[in-house]
């Protein structure tokens, strides 16, 4: 009975070893949870099968929107670009450096804002099928904020291409914040954001403006607000009245004090006027 038992077992182990080794081993595909690269720069995304296989002969493909066509499409031992979206055209390589250990990364060149998202790495072949998923946060710190006057009691604050998107915060030289009048947050035609800050001030004060983002990148710019002048009051018709008749009157005085000083002018003969003189002859001949 031991002996049969003992023949029957040692088909059964062989018999189960070659099923196992016909088995496709199951496989993982793996990534890190996000990526963080600024705008214009290269960005590298991971991906790599555990445990570590030649994935040569696979099909790889990384895709933005999921089971759309591909970022970037690797397939019987080659790139291939035919189906690629068109925004990543001359932008993408796929890293086969280790491509025999199971890690094929995806390069991507001058890294826009409209990048930014989950990107799928998709592998497939006879045996064995994995997805994993990568975040890729695109950032840009803006501009050095541009503080301005728009008239002696409003001071206006810009500043652009952020991302992700921005807030501001108006402050004086104590740190108090300002409430702002004003408020408007727009994108570019690179899809950045722009941020732009109205405020108002009834006093001689130093502002500051500060432009931030979520992931707590800022810039700060400070300015002084200057002295406002007073309006000048306007005058009714009765004061106008005094004003000029007080000025009438200087004049007047300034007329008679100048008379008073000059000399009187001295008398001049008869004889110098020339009428004169032609009508005393004529009277002597009437005589």
């Amino acid at each position: 009975m031991a002996s049969t038992m003992h023949s029957i077992k040692i088909p059964f182990f062989i018999l189960w070893s070659v099923y196992k080794v016909s088995l496709p081993v199951r496989i993982k595909v793996s990534s890190t949870r996000s990526v963080s690269v600024t705008v214009g720069s290269d960005v590298v995304l991971p991906c790599r099968l555990i445990p570590e296989m030649n994935a040569e002969n696979m099909k790889i493909c990384w895709f933005k929107t999921k089971f759309q066509p591909c970022v970037h499409f690797y397939s019987d031992g080659k790139d291939d670009y035919s189906a690629q979206v068109l925004e990543f055209a001359n932008r993408t390589e796929l890293l086969k450096e280790n491509i025999t250990r199971g890690s094929f990364p995806l390069k991507i060149r001058n890294v826009t804002a409209e990048d930014s998202g989950e990107y799928y790495c998709n592998i497939d072949s006879n045996n064995h099928h994995g997805l994993a998923i990568v975040q890729l946060d695109v950032t840009a710190v803006g501009s050095l904020p541009y503080i301005s006057s728009v008239n002696a009691d409003t001071v206006y604050c810009e500043s652009c291409d952020w991302l992700p998107k921005p807030y501001l915060i108006w402050a004086d030289n104590e740190g108090n914040n300002i409430i702002p009048l004003m408020e408007k947050v727009h994108t570019n035609k690179e899809n950045l954001y722009c941020i732009s800050s109205i405020i108002s001030i009834t006093a001689a004060v130093n502002i500051t403006c500060t432009v931030s983002n979520a992931l707590n990148q800022s810039k700060q710019s400070s300015g002084h607000n200057k002295e406002k002048r007073l309006p000048a009051a306007p005058r009714d018709t009765c004061s106008r009245i005094i004003i000029i008749s007080a000025s009438v009157m200087i004049c007047c005085v300034c007329l008679f004090l100048l008379l008073k000083k000059h000399p009187k002018y001295p008398k001049i003969p008869l004889g110098m006027y020339p009428n004169t003189a032609h009508s005393e002859k004529e009277r002597k001949y009437s005589n």
